[in-house]
């Protein structure tokens, strides 16, 4: 009865006393891994807000460049920071993340979206008619924009796009399928455009490799959703100009599986070179970890500088930062959870004469700079 008794009055005091005013100390903008940059496009002649994410292992080796994947609508503010995780993971190969959206409140997406009017399933009518204006920025302004700014392949660009902007991605490969390498298709509004299942069927592979194309959508859209989605999906397999897969996520409806659709979309058309291996790292003693002490020169002026440092390698690369290495190896060792492998060559005994870095299926050899 006593324990009643003082819980009951606990639970009594708790009820009377005031509530703790909560203190705003600032409002700002959230942090993330990506750059913002605002850029202005003559063709459109309007401001999109672009998001930049980095890959996780950036090219550094001489030459090298990463894949490139354009995700319209801003990505719903959630595809950008999902698809760069992913890129440092084994389920696609790293790649430059960049969502396209508009600054707040000077959006206009139906009109960039759709290359002409549209009727809804309701009978009323989507006006349309930027796309040929946005397509230009995307593809003349934007795409050598980024190619400028930052080491990303040309030729291994990915565009995404989910719902109206599904079926612009859909129009893009029909009107320029030379523009991306990759397209996925998620939930294409087929009611917006039906005639663009009869240019699907016409385009013809050109020069180069075929189109990669990945068709989605949920199992549990309207009815007139999965309709636009199975006919695209079909016509899509049967033109042998592409090299396409389709998925159906069972159960979900037009949003829900939007948050899986990088690891199955990007997934499928950028998939890794070489996969991250876990070895188990091997204890090497200090005399054997110094004979890899050293700087050793790549090409395109480009230096690693090596160090022991406790009972790993520390390498410090030219305008990188500093990376721990485990050894698997006497001669071998790996950067933890990263596909960046350093193999290191030279006698048995005393420095080794030059190393070979590995890094995201590329590799390259520097030589040991005399002391």
């Amino acid at each position: 009865m006593r324990v009643l008794i003082v819980a009951f009055l606990l639970a009594a005091l708790a009820q009377a006393a005031p509530a703790a005013e909560l203190k705003v100390v600032s409002i700002g903008v959230a942090q993330t891994a990506a750059e913002r940059l605002v850029v202005h496009s003559e063709r459109v002649g309007r401001d999109f807000q672009i998001d930049v994410w980095s890959p996780v292992t950036r090219p550094w080796l001489p030459g090298q460049k990463a894949a490139a994947v354009y995700i319209l609508d801003g990505g719903y503010g959630m595809a950008g920071p999902i698809a760069s995780t992913l890129g440092g993971t084994n389920a696609m190969q790293p790649a430059y993340v960049v969502t396209v959206g508009y600054p707040p409140g000077k959006g206009a997406r139906e009109f960039d979206l759709l290359f002409g009017p549209g009727t809804r399933p309701d009978g009323t009518v989507a006006k349309g008619g930027g796309a040929e204006a946005f397509t230009a920025f995307l593809v003349e302004e934007l795409k050598p924009f980024i190619e400028a700014r930052y080491p990303a392949d040309p030729g291994n660009a990915v565009l995404m796009g989910h719902s109206l902007a599904g079926i612009y991605t859909a129009n893009v490969l029909t009107r320029r399928p030379d523009a991306f390498a990759g397209y996925v298709i998620a939930s294409p509004s087929l009611w917006a455009d039906p005639q663009v299942i009869e240019r699907l069927a016409a385009v013809r592979r050109g020069a180069g490799p075929p189109r990669r194309v990945f068709v989605a959508y949920g199992g549990a859209e309207a009815p007139y959703m999965i309709d636009g989605g199975r006919r695209v999906a079909r016509v899509v397999a049967a033109n042998r100009s592409f090299e396409s897969r389709s998925q159906v996520f069972a159960s979900e409806e037009h949003l829900t599986y939007y948050p899986a659709l990088a690891r199955a979309g990007l997934g499928a058309l950028l998939p890794r070179k070489t996969r991250i291996d876990f070895p188990d790292p091997v204890a090497l003693t200090p005399e054997v970890l110094g004979r890899y002490a050293g700087t050793y020169r790549f090409s395109e002026e480009r230096t690693m500088t090596v160090t022991v440092e406790g009972a790993k390698l520390r390498a410090t690369r030219t305008d990188r930062p500093p990376m721990s290495l485990s050894a698997s190896a006497p001669d071998r060792f790996f950067a933890d959870g990263m596909d960046i492998r350093l193999v290191f060559e030279g006698p048995a005994t005393g420095p080794a004469s030059a190393v070979t870095m590995q890094m995201n299926g590329d590799a390259a050899r520097g030589v040991r700079a005399a002391p």
